[in-house]
């Protein structure tokens, strides 16, 4: 049976990462890093949801018109119709918050990224239950988290940088109250893999965080 090390490094061989974390603990820069050194397909699970938003807003549909949004969750390459909009938006991202405790809406997104996870053989998925429901079997599963202060002054620096109006303290609520959704909602919640390799990202840069799960593989 290969070992991680020899699953990582060598590109033969299949290797499947679940990437999961709490919104804005830093898994997408992560994420990307890792596929790089890795030469992984990059996924983003939190974008299919983000599209889906995206489509519902744009078609005028309200949060609480679950039985459209659901129709919409079927839709056929929701990534593709969202491609060249701009999804990174707190509106955006509020809204697929609070979309994807939909159960209906949770099953039809999971099949596509169950397929995904099937069709690429070396591949990072990034989201909230990769791990746990996704990718169960995944040959490493990552959990980064970090204290919401942190992860609120990361997203405020982000749009900022982006050019896109905001302010911190309203961020800070809105990640405390998608941290509340995310680990109270009835289907798939956010939660740690029972073994997962959980990383603390409240004091440490992109680089150290890299370092320590390429020390982790190294030794496993």
């Amino acid at each position: 049976m290969k070992n991680l090390k020899e699953k990582a490094y060598n590109e033969n061989n299949s290797f499947v990462i679940a990437l999961d974390g709490p919104s804005a603990s830093g898994k997408g820069a992560i994420g990307r890093m890792l596929a790089s050194e890795f030469n992984l397909k990059y996924v983003q699970s939190g974008i299919v949801y983000r599209s889906l938003a995206y489509l519902c807003i744009v078609n005028n549909i309200d949060v609480a018109d679950v039985k459209k949004i659901i129709e919409f969750s079927k839709t056929d390459h929701l990534v593709e119709l969202a491609k060249e909009m701009d999804l990174n938006q707190e509106s955006i991202g509020n809204y697929a918050s609070k979309i994807s405790t939909i159960p209906e809406v949770r099953t039809n997104i999971n099949k596509y990224l169950i397929l995904m996870i099937k069709t690429y053989p070396r591949i990072i998925m990034e989201g909230r239950d990769i791990g746990t429901v996704i990718a169960k079997d995944a040959d490493l599963k990552i959990f980064i988290t970090a204290d919401v202060n942190k992860r609120a002054e990361r997203r405020y620096k982000q749009l900022q940088e982006e050019g896109k109006k905001c302010k911190l303290e309203d961020i800070l609520q809105l990640l405390k109250e998608r941290d509340l959704r995310d680990s109270m909602r009835i289907a798939d919640p956010l939660m740690v893999a029972s073994d997962a390799f959980v990383i603390d990202t409240s004091n440490m840069d992109q680089q150290e965080v890299i370092a320590e799960i390429k020390n982790y593989i190294e030794l496993s």
